[in-house]
């Protein structure tokens, strides 16, 4: 991964070469969602904002990449989550060049934010850095196929882990693959022998997948294999192979 960096203790990615922070799953408005089963936890919007201002001192950021998942509520929008998507964007729109890369939660996300870069949801190339950007939840264009390395999310990964007392808990994780030709020839002619990383939700409220136990979801489920796949915790903890921790 030299033409990319992982943070370690959160959920980005920094591009040295573009001056760029990637992340995905803001899911903005999930907070209404639970409010409406009960739960108070108040909306954690501009924590966001907090986050990501902190993450561009830690480098000179000149953009960032969002892939996917800006909102929560689908396949509205009520009047609550427009307001923060609104004043989320704006602020970030003060800070820096923003790119989104729509995901399934994002339909109507143009309505909202007419005047944004919002690219194709079959992904987003950084040609001179040969990286592919994708949400997930669709098959990745012939173009990102032929990338050195993919980064996409979608699945939100967690991995499930048990103490010394036999305690189940899960932690934010990344997971990183390799294409595997095999499979990958079902579906494309032509595609590069790419590295392919699925990055955790930035939103820490918004649950994940144990991908120990279920797997990715969408079709990069069908790009890699999984239990040769490495998982990474957010400090940076190297935990080894899916399939050592099943």
């Amino acid at each position: 991964m030299k033409n990319l960096t992982i943070i370690h203790g959160d959920a980005a990615i920094f591009i040295p070469s573009r001056k760029a922070l990637v992340i995905a799953d803001l899911h903005i408005g999930i907070e209404y969602e639970f409010y409406e089963k009960g739960i108070h936890i108040g909306s954690r919007t501009f924590a966001l904002i907090e986050r990501i201002e902190r993450l561009m001192k830690m480098a000179d950021i000149e953009e960032v990449f969002i892939l996917g998942d800006v909102k929560h509520v689908v396949p509205s929008s009520p009047p609550s989550q427009r307001k923060d998507i609104e004043e989320f964007f704006e602020r970030l729109n003060e800070l820096t060049n923003v790119t989104i890369i729509p995901g399934n939660h994002d339909g109507g996300l143009r309505n909202i934010l007419p005047s944004a870069d919002i690219k194709d949801s079959s992904g987003y190339v950084l040609e001179d850095e040969s990286i592919g950007l994708i949400h997930g939840h669709r098959w990745p264009s012939e173009k990102v196929m032929q990338c050195s390395a993919i980064i996409t999310a979608h699945t939100h990964p967690t991995v499930s882990l048990r103490d010394g007392f036999g305690y189940e808990f899960f932690e934010r994780c990344w997971v990183v693959s390799k294409l595997d030709a095999e499979k990958v020839k079902k579906k494309y002619n032509s595609f590069a022998d790419a590295e392919v990383i699925v990055m955790p939700a930035f939103n820490p409220i918004c649950g994940g997948v144990p991908v120990n136990r279920e797997g990715i979801a969408g079709p990069v489920s069908k790009m890699i294999d999984l239990d040769e796949s490495d998982i990474y915790l957010l400090d940076g903890s190297a935990l080894g192979k899916i399939k050592n921790l099943r």
